[in-house]
């Protein structure tokens, strides 16, 4: 599977609350960009999971990385194959974008 996920543009933001949980109920309103970085996943692969990354640098390690962190809680919850997942990123880290 190749995904380009979307980019967007936030025009307004509303913190209505901070949850329990530490982060915050907003409202906002969102514009579409066309621009984006591209992922693939692929079914496979000697480890349960796998992660490489071209393009702009994305610091830390693997394991703290949004990818791997959504593909361990859903592997907590129910048996995923192993996974080559690809990332070319383009946005910028922290643009707002």
């Amino acid at each position: 599977m190749i995904d380009f996920p979307v980019c967007k543009i936030n025009l307004g933001l509303n913190i209505t609350e901070k949850r329990p949980d530490g982060y915050n109920n907003i409202e906002t309103v969102f514009y579409p960009v066309k621009w984006s970085d591209a992922i693939e996943i692929i079914e496979g692969g000697d480890k349960p999971f796998s992660l490489s990354i071209s393009g702009l640098k994305v610091e830390g390690n693997s394991e703290e990385n949004i990818i791997f962190k959504a593909y361990k809680l859903l592997s907590e919850a129910c048996q995923l194959p192993n996974l080559k997942v690809y990332l070319h990123k383009v946005l910028p880290m922290g643009a707002g974008l």
